[in-house]
């Protein structure tokens, strides 16, 4: 169910941005709409609603909003934009909640429950939403007003309304609301995917907590919230989040939204904390959560786990490498590395190196253990490990954590100094080289393709073997053929031992044996085989004589 409804949110999403790129009006004018106060050839001549009044108790009511936009261009081309409706506190004026609204284009098809009236011109173009009115308020009495309004009409003129110019129209009406006084349920808080609980904060410019949360509200829907962290002296900071309403991508602003907001999933939530600080943890202490229905509930006793702010000002480390910084990853097992640093400030000694990120080759090395062993001269290491074969890996993110349980940072994944520290296999230098190469038997009636025929190939050591082999014929014109290929067994030095059959089709003829072979790296050296590139057999050409059929009684 939760998929689904990801799903319809990204749909809805997305559909909304496919629909304006058909909005001339309105696309020609986005990046440069002018302000309330701004001369325009634009305006609004009429704006009101159906009535004054809707009965929205039984969850089904709608109501029809007309306006009309004009324009004295000469150039003017039709309109397009948005209008907004927000729900308003009925003492103060304030709005509340997540606003409805639509895109509407006069050149479009009518979408989303707006429709053109007859009569449109390239220069006064009147239009009709037919509104679903939502069921439930902070009373049962809501009202509803345009809060905004945005247009362009093609040729370069826009317009943005809000309510100093929308207060001149009836832009209001009052809908009888069945009385929703629940909250958003607070369902989970907790660090943002992909964010270490350790962050760091570079010198006079703060740092950035993230979290995410999930929450729902069956009845008007979740509005908005905030979260509160505490830190090191009773210090707090806040982040907060409101579901609003964007041209290009709908109703956004909260990770993945339902259905008229009634549930949240993965709400991002930053929250910065300002530069020089001193180190610590910070917990969240305190979500806040508000309905559309203007309900707000603070949820507290939290028990969230901590996140560690440090400047690296009291624990530090220098002196990053990897002993060795190449291994032979060629061979089986792949030996083991270690990464050593010096560390400085540490009280009770260092009890954690976590290595948090490999750059782009996150899934090529791997950490062996976080404990770390200190050494004579005070370095402490901990191991590590490439995968088989050929890889590279670049140390990009690293926490180290001490007796007292202050922490350092290191490396640009964690938005901290840089680590310079790879670890990598040895190169692959020594090409393998075939010192001898026998076939049994040579010779083969053309029609016996069953008879097994064994090459053998005898190679010297290399920094990577042989992992692969493609074999040929090649007849007396110098033409080749291809009788097999694949991998085999790898091998570094040794006979190589192939077993392949006569192909089906072979012409008698004297054929001498080619072959290509692969190492680890896919690095490739030819033996017997046409052309300058190839090497020539040690020994001489290694000959297969194909003879007539044999004669049948």
């Amino acid at each position: 169910m939760i998929r689904l409804r990801r799903l319809l949110a990204s749909m809805t999403a997305a559909g909304v941005a496919c629909v304006l790129g058909a909005f001339p009006g309105f696309a020609a004018t986005r990046n440069h709409v002018a302000t309330p106060d701004t001369a325009s050839a634009m305006t609004v001549s009429a704006l009101s609603f159906s009535t004054r009044s809707v009965d929205a108790t039984s969850g089904s009511a709608t109501i029809e909003l007309d306006w009309t936009m004009n324009s004295s261009s000469p150039d003017a081309s039709g309109f397009g934009g948005d209008i907004h409706l927000r729900r308003m506190n009925p003492k103060t004026g304030a709005y509340i909640g997540t606003e409805l609204a639509v895109n509407f284009d006069s050149q479009g098809s009518p979408s989303d429950g707006v429709t053109i009236k007859d009569g449109a011109t390239p220069a006064s173009a009147t239009y009709a939403w037919t509104i679903a009115v939502p069921q439930y308020g902070a009373t049962t009495k809501t009202t509803w007003a345009v809060s905004e309004l945005k247009g362009g009409d093609g040729a370069g003129d826009s317009l943005d309304w809000t309510a100093p110019q929308l207060s001149a129209f009836p832009r209001s009406f009052t809908a009888r609301t069945t009385a929703d006084q629940g909250y958003p349920s607070l369902d989970q808080v907790a660090l943002a995917q992909g964010t270490q609980a350790t962050v760091y904060e570079a010198p006079g410019q703060g740092a950035t907590l993230r979290y995410q949360l999930d929450s729902q509200e069956s009845k008007s829907g979740v509005y908005g919230g905030t979260v509160v962290v505490t830190g090191p002296g009773g210090r707090t900071a806040r982040g907060s989040f409101a579901i609003g309403w964007d041209w290009s991508e709908g109703y956004q602003g909260c990770g993945y939204i339902d259905w008229l907001q009634r549930q949240v999933l993965d709400c991002a939530v930053p929250l910065s904390l300002p530069a020089g600080l001193p180190e610590g943890d910070w917990k969240v202490t305190e979500v806040d959560l508000t309905s559309n229905a203007g309900v707000t509930h603070a949820y507290t006793g939290l028990s969230e786990a901590a996140v560690h702010v440090t400047s690296d000002s009291v624990l530090s480390a220098s002196g990053f490498t990897f002993t060795p910084s190449q291994i032979d990853s060629w061979h089986s097992p792949v030996p083991t590395a270690q990464l050593s640093l010096r560390p400085s400030g540490a009280v009770g000694g260092i009890t954690s190196v976590q290595l948090t990120n490999w750059g782009n080759n996150a899934n090529q090395c791997t950490q062996l253990s976080t404990t770390p062993t200190v050494q004579a001269d005070g370095t402490v290491t901990v191991p590590v490990r490439g995968l088989p074969r050929q890889f590279s890996c670049l140390l990009t993110g690293l926490i180290i954590t001490d007796g007292n349980g202050d922490q350092a940072v290191y490396g640009s994944s964690l938005g901290a100094p840089d680590i310079d520290a790879t670890l990598s296999n040895i190169p692959d230098t020594v090409l393998p080289t075939v010192d001898a190469v026998t076939i049994a038997p040579d010779t083969v009636a053309a029609d016996d393709t069953q008879t097994w025929i064994k090459l053998t190939i005898d190679v010297s050591a290399s920094t990577a073997g042989v992992n692969g082999l493609d074999l040929y014929l090649v007849d007396a014109s110098g033409q080749t053929h291809s009788i097999q290929s694949g991998g085999v067994s790898t091998t570094f030095s040794g006979p190589i031992e192939e077993y392949f059959t006569l192909p089906q089709g072979t012409a008698p003829g004297s054929y001498t044996i080619g072959f290509r072979l692969q190492d680890q790296g896919y690095k490739t050296v030819s033996y017997g085989l046409p052309g300058s590139g190839s090497q020539p057999m040690p020994g001489g050409p290694v000959t297969l004589t194909v003879t007539d059929p044999a004669a049948t009684g």
